[in-house]
């Protein structure tokens, strides 16, 4: 597969994403039944940011993530801990929206390059953005759980 199909890929997923939360609500974003660990707005901050970490430290790219969403929505994190200001709906959306651009623009023809840290099997930094493709995939049917069971499935 070549660079330009897995930037489009990336693009792709990333539509369809964005596609699952139109028209939600700030409180719709945040409302969390018992069985659930973790919001909607926990899920797309969490899609974000991973994105950007493994690419980061696994890739040993520069991809810049707020402070912020690190404290947040990583691994581990939960809403249900989260104290100070958390980023708006909207300003969540829109780095979502600017991702897939700024990964491309950071990663054209670096996509064969040895990762500085391999990710369980994946040893190069294309490998890695693709499974990071997987993993928004993982949290979007999360979303779309979380959606059925808030009554917000459209």
């Amino acid at each position: 597969m070549n660079e330009e199909m897995i930037f489009q890929q990336v693009n792709l997923i990333r539509q369809n994403t964005l596609k699952e939360i139109e028209h939600l609500s700030e409180e719709q974003a945040d409302q969390k039944p018992e069985i659930f660990p973790n919001t909607i707005r926990w899920n797309l901050g969490h899609i974000y940011t991973v994105q950007n970490v493994m690419l980061s430290h696994f890739g040993g790219k520069n991809i810049d993530t707020p402070s912020r969403y690190l404290e947040l929505f990583v691994p581990g994190t939960r809403p249900d801990e989260w104290q100070g200001e958390v980023p708006s709906l909207d300003e969540v959306k829109q780095h979502l929206e600017e991702q897939p651009t700024k990964l491309k623009e950071a990663l054209i023809g670096e996509m064969d390059e040895k990762a500085v840290k391999p990710f369980q099997s994946l040893s190069t930094v294309g490998e890695i953005l693709n499974f990071t493709t997987y993993h928004e995939g993982l949290h979007v049917g999360t979303i779309k759980a979380l959606k059925k069971a808030n009554s917000l499935w459209k």
